[in-house]
């Protein structure tokens, strides 16, 4: 069995061709091969593009094969697809109808421009899937945002849609159903303090030699007790202690919490000294009871025991609690404060069918409330920023595509005028029998959770307007795009400076962030493959940038004379990637109008990963720098678009130069592991010496060739 080795990373490996935004197939303009065109030309023509068709993995040459076991390969092959300048004779050519004529308010593709490649319009950086142009499926232009990240983000909007769903599931099994009872904490104490463990200063005074923890017997009981104070005739301010433990809960619930104390104060306290039992709930301090010293007379202070119950709203997950003692001051090594507990219990009580209103929470962020009934029902009036199906729709600006296979499909249609007759969506969309799918990158198509874009023809003779052209683009290679724009290289940063770094710091402080949240975590990834881009000017050739990339697969040998290589499915962290997915109303100098005079006034977060290098801003390109476009904000935004501008000039430079570090970059001239180029290099023109991010040294199976 032949196997590739997998290290190539780390291997002295050779560059690949410099290759140009857009591409002319070398079989059509080189027939003779005559003429040298070196990077200028796809080496691979359409039909062998397509090889055995989409097939399956064993299937030698065909998508689903190269996807499992070259996927470097696939990836370039999509790649190279995007940027293949089509033909007439390809079907390139209107296909909203001949004259493209019709109702512009409700075919939106009659705005859209016709293009002879993807990267006409995304092409920038050179040789990129960039941040793209302007288009006119609105009729104030619409920007289109760049593609860097777009696998991530079809993962993050799946998950967060997943964890939503979740939690409308929840609401509603428990307000039919009940919640059933649960004890999550019981220690009565009399054998010694179970669970429960003595922390000093749990409360953040600093004073430790002045707080302990013992076991007391009271009245026969055992029960745990905090001392404060004593020991000496110093005056200390502010001591704390406490019993503490963890539980876990499976889900999110309203927890009851139980127990006993006693706070015992010693006659010597002066009146502005005082003596506290407090519990902390997952830091959130409640004060039980207090005494404040009687000036040096009398006897000692006690409360005697007192029970109580407190109940919270808590989440899935593991939460603290701390039975806890607190002294503001003592001067006297008589003055001793004593707190103790006794039959402590955490629990979820009994509750039978009935209301339940659960806030929604993906990835943390909120998005509303959702109230379930007890005959199955449910009240979305107050969801937030989703539709009330739950489902995240990350693609176009208002949310309006579910998946990159959906978009890639659409692209080809509205923006080319080419048609893909697509086995997984029309399977996924038939009306008679619908069927759940899982495309060859591995994103689940299920229509008993969702309603997917149906492809322009799925028959011969179901569009009247397709003139009798249909599968113009291959399912092979539909599956070799959606495989690239799902492993697509995230944006870059570069260099990160001291003045930078605190325009972050003015972001998070005037409340940028709590939209634009800086990093996602994704459960379980699956991409083959990471590219991480930062600004290293020791081993950069063009623009001072370097690119690491790693492999995030794993080989399983089948028998075949190639290995599997599947994703490892591994979590994620999605750096720098600052957006929540979620729709916000930004005021009205963002809505936009339609063609029938309507506004769209919602949109989702735009990341802002690769704004350094995208201008110009605004969902409709209107906004010529970040500072036009961070005033421009309103709405939901105002606050922060306010404490914007009292910001001093330079703290607003700052935050700017926070933005302008998260930059875009062009694949063919940034050197990486895969293909380092020449630091010291004369002439950073020759591909040779410049560097790339070289996909040709993943390759897997020499007998498909040059790509």
């Amino acid at each position: 069995m032949r196997i590739k080795k997998l290290v190539l990373l780390f291997l002295c490996i050779a560059f690949a061709p410099l290759t140009f935004a857009q591409l002319l197939d070398k079989s059509l303009v080189n027939q003779n091969n005559t003429i040298n065109a070196p990077g200028g030309t796809i080496e691979k023509s359409l039909l062998q593009q397509i090889g055995t068709g989409q097939g399956a993995d064993n299937i030698p040459g065909s998508s689903i094969y190269l996807i499992k076991r070259d996927p470097a390969r696939s990836i370039r092959r999509g790649r190279q697809l995007f940027q293949r300048k089509f033909s007439m004779a390809e079907g390139l050519g209107p296909r909203v109808n001949a004259f493209s004529s019709g109702d512009v308010t409700s075919m939106r593709a009659l705005g859209a421009g016709l293009t002879d490649s993807c990267a006409a319009c995304h092409g920038r950086p050179k040789g990129s899937a960039g941040f793209g142009g302007d288009v006119a499926t609105r009729p104030d232009s619409r920007d289109a945002p760049h593609l860097f990240g777009l696998g991530l983000v079809e993962q993050l909007g799946d998950e967060m849609t997943s964890e939503l769903r979740a939690t409308r599931a929840s609401a509603i099994h428990e307000a039919m159903n009940g919640i059933p009872g649960q004890i999550l904490v019981k220690e009565d104490f009399e054998a010694g303090s179970g669970s429960f463990q003595f922390v000093e200063d749990p409360f953040g005074t600093n004073q430790p030699a002045y707080s302990s923890g013992q076991l007391a017997s009271d009245s026969g009981d055992i029960r745990v007790l905090i001392t404060l104070g004593g020991i000496d005739n110093q005056i200390i301010t502010n001591m704390s202690g406490g019993w503490q433990t963890t539980f876990n809960m499976t889900q999110a619930a309203e927890v009851t919490f139980d127990f006993d104390f006693r706070v015992i104060q010693t006659s010597e306290y002066e009146s502005d000294e005082i003596s506290s039992a407090i519990i902390a709930i997952d830091g959130q301090e409640t004060v039980l009871a207090s005494l404040r010293g009687n000036g040096n007379g009398g006897g000692d202070m006690n409360t005697g025991i007192q029970t109580t119950s407190l109940t919270r709203n808590l989440s899935a997950g593991q939460h603290t609690v701390v039975l806890g003692g607190f002294n503001n001051k003592k001067t006297a090594s008589d003055e001793s404060t004593f707190v103790s507990y006794g039959r402590a219990t955490v629990s979820i009580p009994d509750k039978g069918p009935g209301t339940v209103i659960k806030n929604l929470l993906a990835k943390g962020i909120g998005f509303g409330t959702i109230t379930a009934f007890s005959d199955g029902s449910i009240d979305t009036s107050n969801v937030q920023g989703v539709d009330a199906d739950l489902r995240i729709r990350p693609f176009f600006a208002q949310g309006g595509t579910i998946s990159i296979r959906e978009f890639a499909i659409g692209a080809f249609k509205d923006e080319m005028g080419l048609q893909a007759v697509d086995p997984i969506l029309c399977a996924v969309t038939d009306s008679n029998n619908p069927l759940a799918m899982i495309s060859p990158a591995g994103f689940l198509f299920d229509p008993e959770l969702d309603t997917f874009e149906r492809p322009p023809s799925c028959s011969t003779n179901e569009d009247p307007d397709d003139d009798g052209k249909t599968n113009e683009i291959d399912a092979a290679l539909i599956d070799h795009l959606e495989f690239y724009l799902l492993n697509y290289f995230k944006p870059g940063q570069y260099r990160v400076t001291s003045r930078s770094q605190s325009g972050y710091e003015l972001m998070e402080s005037i409340g940028c962030t709590s939209c634009h949240v800086q990093q996602l975590m994704i459960n379980a990834d699956r991409r083959v493959a990471d590219v991480e881009t930062q600004y290293d000017p020791f081993n950069a050739i063009f623009n001072d940038l370097f690119a690491t990339a790693s492999t995030r697969f794993i080989a399983i040998d089948d028998g075949d004379t190639y290995p599997l290589l599947l994703p490892k499915e591994e979590p994620f962290v999605v750096e720098n990637f600052f957006s929540d997915l979620k729709r916000h109303d930004l005021g009205p100098a963002f809505h936009e109008r339609e063609y029938d005079g309507t506004l769209v006034t919602h949109f989702i977060t735009e990341p802002l990963w690769g704004v350094g290098s995208s201008s110009p801003y605004g969902h409709d390109g209107r906004s010529i720098n970040l500072d036009q476009v961070i005033r421009r904000h309103g709405g939901e935004a105002e606050q922060s678009r306010n404490a914007y501008v009292a910001l001093s000039d330079d703290q607003q430079a700052q935050l700017r130069e926070f933005l302008q570090t998260l930059v875009l970059f062009p694949p063919d001239d940034t050197a990486s592991n895969l293909n380092p180029g020449n630091p010291a290099t004369n002439n950073p023109q020759d591909p040779a010496e410049h560097g790339s991010i070289n996909l040709g040294a993943l390759f897997q199976i020499p007998d498909e060739g040059s790509e």
